[in-house]
């Protein structure tokens, strides 16, 4: 079962730090490149967000139950042994929740607060501006890069643990 659940945390964070790299490093330039028409960037734009968020959320909610779930027998672990192990384990794992929390403000900021802008403009319920499409993608691409570097953060310590 122990097996499982850590192969599951895995390919959880991987769908997430792979889709934000992804979407991050390839999507958005290439399509602020090729694309010159602003409605068929919108529509672009639009389309990837609605199913890109679909699936991170779900792939953070596994990773954040999966962890926890893996987590406990590490933590009985650690409390057998040594205070000093124990007392390094609690702080890797502090800094370490503390990056998980931030990705998990993030992530539903960036979309609720920024996606379903687009998303709703290119359903027609807000007015095409392009300047706010711009606006909102480069604050996206600012938002996913923080992102990425937490969830690195957040690998790195899970190494530690």
């Amino acid at each position: 079962m122990r097996t499982a659940i850590l192969v599951l945390h895995t390919l959880t964070m991987v769908v997430v730090l792979g889709g934000y790299i992804f979407l991050s490093l390839f999507w958005w330039p290439v399509l602020q490149r090729t694309l010159t028409d602003g409605p068929v960037l919108l529509r672009c734009l639009s389309q990837t967000l609605r199913r890109f968020f679909t699936v991170v959320l779900l792939a953070l909610t596994l990773a954040l139950m999966t962890g926890g779930l893996y987590l406990l027998p590490d933590a009985r672990l650690m409390r057998a042994s040594s205070e000093a192990a124990l007392n390094d384990f609690y702080i890797v794992l502090g800094l370490k929740l503390a990056a998980v929390f931030l990705v998990m403000l993030l992530v539903p900021m960036q979309l609720f607060g920024m996606a379903f802008r687009l998303t709703r403009m290119d359903a027609g319920i807000y007015p095409y501006d392009a300047t706010v499409v711009q606006r909102v993608s480069q604050r996206m691409q600012t938002v996913s890069y923080l992102i990425i570097i937490l969830l690195t953060l957040v690998l790195i310590l899970s190494m530690q643990l």
